[in-house]
């Protein structure tokens, strides 16, 4: 038989194939309707599971150190009160220059340790602006007693319920703050406890102490610092557009030109937490894996079943002059139809599971027993699930490319069939 004779056309091989994959319906409908199921299935706890990372790290940025932090070369791998930034006010100024779309805020930390008359205990005091600052923000409504710090309060301090227990103050005592200078001495400074906050996570309520930026700044003077020049240890960026992130953590480090400056992103401030958000993404992809084990087998089971059933219906073309090779695409088409098929049909119904979660979400909190603390941060309560439009490329081509792969052996065993021998069938 020649070329010429077993010649056909695309568009012939995949009407033809349409018209196989219908031959079963039922068989071809229960196989679409597993992998929708398996897909929305995926696409749902892969949604939960970005959604939950996507909340903890937007609850660690606005209690950390924004998206960006600009600090002491040094100061992760080795904080010390010492390491400060001399001339906030000129940086400050240069920041101010680049109009970033956000908020940038200067904050001092300070490991210390905080004295009342019953005990001691180690601190982190966090110097702020009290009124305009994220962490300010998000803490204010945590307050259980007393009130707030106002700005240029150079004695008030705010205090975790945690810390309050450990110290046994309450509003309106006293809490002498001590730390270390680089020589050896130490300098101490008397805060008074106006109010106490329950955050809900043991890391702030038992660790830090809040005060206004000034009192914080009195430290540094310690260690030698100029006060008329706005000392600070850092600046904390938040963006509005945090996709912009890297393009100005680039156009900060080419412009501060100080190498004894660092311009670091949340990602570098916070490790473990990207650490745990890998862990967990691998027991997702476990999970996405069965998926698509099962998908693969769902396909693989219907193209086989159709061949092994067609055999000598394939012998008879065979014998009538098609080739190995058309026949061997002829299957190939069934997979192919199949799989778009199946992709649609799973995104129907994947993305409806999708959209009722987005918009209510699920109440996570009881089932963690109403605290969603984890890593230093927290889930909010309600998680709605999210869907990047990387993700929904990555889970289209996985498996597409699952059912379409799945579909290969059976195409190939349909190209390897002998006239004689098939219609002996």
């Amino acid at each position: 038989m020649t070329g010429q004779h077993s010649h056909l056309p695309l568009k012939m091989l995949i009407m033809l194939g349409w018209r196989n994959i219908w031959r079963h319906r039922r068989r071809t409908l229960i196989t679409l309707s597993s992998i929708a199921i398996g897909f929305a299935l995926a696409v749902l706890m892969i949604g939960l599971n970005d959604g939950a990372h996507n909340s903890m790290i937007r609850n660690a940025i606005k209690l950390g150190e924004g998206h960006l932090t600009i600090q002491p070369k040094g100061y992760l791998e080795a904080p010390a009160n010492h390491k400060y930034l001399a001339d906030g006010a000129i940086l400050g100024q240069q920041l101010d220059q680049f109009e970033i779309p956000g908020r940038i805020e200067p904050r001092i930390s300070l490991q210390i340790l905080a004295n009342s008359a019953s005990n001691s205990v180690g601190a982190q005091l966090e110097g702020l602006h009290p009124l305009a600052d994220q962490r300010a923000d998000l803490l204010r409504p945590k307050l259980v007693s007393g009130g707030w710090i106002e700005p240029g309060d150079q004695r008030g301090i705010l205090i975790g319920r945690g810390m309050a227990g450990k110290l046994k103050v309450k509003v309106g005592s006293k809490v002498v703050l001590m730390a270390g200078k680089q020589g050896g001495d130490s300098q101490a400074e008397l805060g008074r406890v106006r109010g106490i906050f329950d955050a809900g996570l043991d890391e702030l309520d038992d660790y830090l102490i809040l005060s206004d930026i000034q009192l914080a700044r009195h430290f540094l003077a310690g260690e030698g610092a100029d006060p008329s020049k706005l000392p600070v240890t850092r600046f904390a960026l938040f963006l509005d557009h945090p996709d912009q992130l890297l393009v100005w953590q680039a156009r900060l480090r080419a412009a501060i030109a100080d190498t004894r400056v660092a311009v670091l992103e949340w990602r570098e401030m916070m490790p473990q937490l990207v650490q745990f958000i890998m862990v967990d993404d691998a027991g997702n992809y476990i999970f996405l894996l069965l998926i698509l084990i099962m998908v693969v087998f769902g396909i693989l089971n219907t193209v086989l079943m159709s061949v092994l059933e067609r055999t000598r219906e394939f012998g008879l073309l065979r014998a009538l002059g098609l080739s190995r090779y058309h026949l061997l695409w002829l299957v190939f088409c069934e997979s192919l139809l199949l799989s778009l098929l199946a992709v649609s049909i799973g995104w129907l119904v994947a993305g409806s599971v999708h959209g009722w979660f987005a918009y209510h979400g699920i109440d996570i909190a009881a089932l963690m027993g109403g605290s969603t603390e984890l890593m230093g941060t927290f889930m909010d309560p309600v998680i709605h699930t999210e869907l990047s439009g990387g993700r929904v490329v990555q889970l289209t081509l996985l498996i597409f490319a699952a059912t379409l792969g799945s579909g290969i052996y059976p195409a190939i065993k349909a190209s390897r069939v002998t006239p004689v021998e098939a219609l002996r069938t």
